[in-house]
């Protein structure tokens, strides 16, 4: 997957922004608060529908401007061309694939699949489960086909189920979602298992040639007490459900366990290590799915050189370009860029505005 144009208008400090990025390495470089970050954002925008950084979409809008546009034009594995756009419009966000005003959310994920390394990398095994949840589900939307419908019509039911709580309403009226949760539910679980195998194959290659030791293991919580079953723990947990007005066992309570010699790796490697357990998990997901799907995402990559060293930055690199993948890296001066990736094209950004180097 290549982006091959991309335009963004009225987004942070960028009046306007146009691009005409490499196949390969893209250097993005320029001072602290240029806006390096905002243009990884607003490729991530693109691709994922929402920031990376958080926070309401109007603080996205560039002060004192219109509502954000973004525009890009992409090239896929097989050399097909496609258009790509999504705006912030009253409300929330107007998307467009093709041409197709009627795309949603999804498609653009689907039709540009992307990942990022940036500074709060950590959070993947620091935090909370939403955030593994989030990894883990991006890649199993890209691999199992099965799962984006399972996935919607068991939010669906989910809602219902906890409006009748919310509502205090009679207990057949509470169940009588249960069965399409428990059929969705199992097909969710599914698609997770065989995705975590697969990453967990490849997994302990990739930690070997970033990091020169074991992977970290991964273990797999789909949200309920397996001996229960899903509608056993449905059942049981119905009382507590009750009193608290939603839901609490369930897919959307799963959690993927990453461990390093038998303890959570939050607990038992450096911040710094952290990030590089996280980054190989990422480029192992990029693998996955070039291996699964022959798909290769694109990368973006803000501010590398945030608590980890030449060796480990030069170790993720070399990932990225055995990778193959089209990639977005930020750099303070172009001075610090490593040769070998050096020679690819560049952009400065100061000013509000981004201009070809090379």
């Amino acid at each position: 997957m290549r982006l091959t144009q991309f335009r963004a208008r009225n987004l942070r400090c960028f009046d306007a922004l146009d691009m005409q990025p490499s196949d390969g390495v893209n250097v993005i470089c320029g001072d602290n608060a240029s806006g390096k970050t905002s243009v990884l954002e607003a490729i991530f925008l693109l691709g994922r529908g929402q920031s990376f950084r958080g926070g309401p979409l109007s603080a996205i809008d560039r002060h004192g401007g219109s509502p954000f546009v973004l525009r890009g034009r992409l090239e896929d594995d097989h050399g097909l061309a496609h258009q790509i756009g999504m705006a912030r419009v009253s409300g929330g966000l107007d998307f467009k694939l093709d041409g197709n005003i009627n795309s949603s959310r999804f498609d653009l994920v689907s039709a540009l699949p992307l990942q990022i390394i940036d500074p709060n990398l950590h959070r993947l095994l620091e935090q909370g489960p939403k955030y593994r949840r989030y990894f883990l589900d991006w890649g199993v939307f890209h691999v199992e086909h099965g799962f984006f419908s399972a996935w919607r019509n068991y939010r669906r039911a989910l809602r219902q189920r906890n409006h009748a709580l919310r509502k205090r309403q009679p207990i057949s009226l509470i169940t009588a979602w249960d069965n399409e949760l428990e059929q969705t539910a199992l097909t969710i679980d599914d698609c997770r298992r065989r995705y975590v195998e697969r990453l967990a194959s490849m997994l302990p290659s990739t930690v070997m040639r970033i990091l020169g030791e074991d992977a970290p293991t991964l273990g797999y919580y789909p949200g309920w007490r397996e001996s229960e079953g899903f509608m056993g723990a449905l059942k049981a947990s119905m009382e507590r459900d009750r009193r608290a007005g939603y839901t609490h066992v369930g897919p959307h309570r799963a959690d993927l366990k990453i461990d390093v010699d038998g303890v959570r790796a939050r607990v038992r490697v450096s911040r710094g290590q952290q990030k590089v357990f996280a980054a190989a998990l990422l480029l192992t997901q990029a693998h996955t799915l070039k291996q699964a799907q022959g798909v290769t995402p694109i990368l973006l990559i803000d501010d590398l050189a945030a608590e980890l060293s030449t060796h480990y930055q030069r170790a993720l690199m070399n990932e990225v370009v055995a990778l193959q993948s089209q990639c977005f890296i930020t750099y303070l001066d172009a001075a610090l860029v490593p040769d070998r990736i050096a020679a690819n094209r560049m952009f400065l950004v100061e000013h509000g505005a981004i201009r070809n180097m090379s």
